[in-house]
């Protein structure tokens, strides 16, 4: 007796409720979202990726600013004037003719993030009271970059 009854439950059918997969509809709106999040993702780094390297160019100018007035004020400089102790250009930062390089990574701290040199240019403050430096590149986009800011952010107020 005891076998009937084990055999009878062993053939029941197993009830429509009961599954043990995932449907196609399912599978497929699962394969919708991971596309979705996908195209999201590979939207949103390469932005991303731009801006860091734009701030990246931004700390480079402010990099060799610094170096551009540790120049200035070096003792062993032998301008006599303020204008003639200014570096000239990036070159007279890397090989100074009485000291080793005022940038931390040599050739590689005159570079920006897109392979070009750093520009430095002497400017006429605006108030008409002396000069400075001003150290600045452009990234592909077209935004101006400068140890100020970015954009129109890469000019001093005064």
């Amino acid at each position: 007796m005891m076998l009937a009854t084990t055999r009878r439950a062993a053939i029941r059918p197993v009830s429509p409720r009961r599954r043990s997969a995932f449907t196609l509809i399912e599978v497929l709106v699962v394969v919708a979202i991971l596309v979705i999040l996908a195209t999201i993702a590979a939207v949103a780094v390469p932005k991303q990726l731009n801006e860091a390297r734009k701030s990246r160019a931004q700390i480079g100018c402010v990099t060799i600013a610094r170096a551009a007035e540790a120049y200035q004020i070096n003792q062993a400089n032998p301008g006599t004037t303020d204008d003639e102790r200014m570096p000239q250009g990036i070159n007279d930062l890397l090989n100074p003719s009485w000291t080793t390089s005022f940038l931390p990574e040599g050739q590689a701290s005159a570079v920006d993030p897109w392979g070009k040199q750093y520009n430095l240019q002497i400017q006429q403050r605006n108030d008409g009271n002396g000069s400075y430096i001003l150290v600045h590149t452009t990234a592909p986009d077209g935004t101006e970059i400068s140890q100020f800011g970015l954009g129109a952010n890469s000019r001093p107020k005064n």
